[in-house]
């Protein structure tokens, strides 16, 4: 079993969604980026033995109520090899709560860290496909778009997949901090 944990962005960026997603149903993508709502990862998804998702998934839980809401800064969307995704500036506390994360996960549950946990880009990933001319084609119509500079952090996401395929996440918990 996989799972994930991310901040959930997706009522902040309701209006760039929207225009993501007749993006999205234009081009046709193999795996569109919208089963889940808009978030930014704290961690790189990492599999589990099944008998202790529970006991994981409460620990992710209860560090999640101990963060207060924060402001999270955009920078840009920007294209990444078959990527496309908004890209967030880095801030201590962003770090400091990405770190805390990882830090309980190894040290309780030996759970490692991921090579991009090592120097972790923050985003929330719009299209992602193996065709490149599609993803070049989607940057040029997202590319444009607005953005607002700063996006509240205050609803966080657990979420699980099976096999840990791109399309088979669904969200397992949120937990929102007022």
């Amino acid at each position: 079993m996989f799972i994930w944990a991310g901040i959930d962005v997706d009522d902040e960026l309701r209006e760039l969604k929207e225009k993501a997603l007749l993006i999205d149903n234009n081009i046709n993508f193999a795996n569109s980026c919208f089963v889940l709502p808009l978030h930014i990862s704290l961690k790189a998804a990492f599999q589990i033995d099944k008998n202790i998702f529970e006991e994981i998934a409460l620990e992710i839980s209860n560090y999640f109520k101990t963060i207060k809401p924060f402001e999270i800064a955009i920078d840009k969307i920007e294209m990444y090899d078959n990527i496309i995704w908004i890209r967030m500036k880095r801030s201590t506390y962003l770090d400091k709560v990405h770190d805390e994360l990882n830090n309980i996960l190894q040290e309780k549950y030996n759970i490692k860290l991921h090579e991009y946990d090592l120097d972790y880009k923050y985003h929330t990933t719009l299209f992602m496909d193996s065709n490149k001319d599609s993803i070049k084609e989607a940057y040029d119509l997202i590319k444009g778009v607005e953005l607002p500079q700063k996006i509240n952090a205050n609803q966080f996401v657990i979420g699980t997949s099976e096999t840990g395929e791109l399309g088979t996440y669904q969200i397992y918990k949120k937990v929102k901090r007022k």
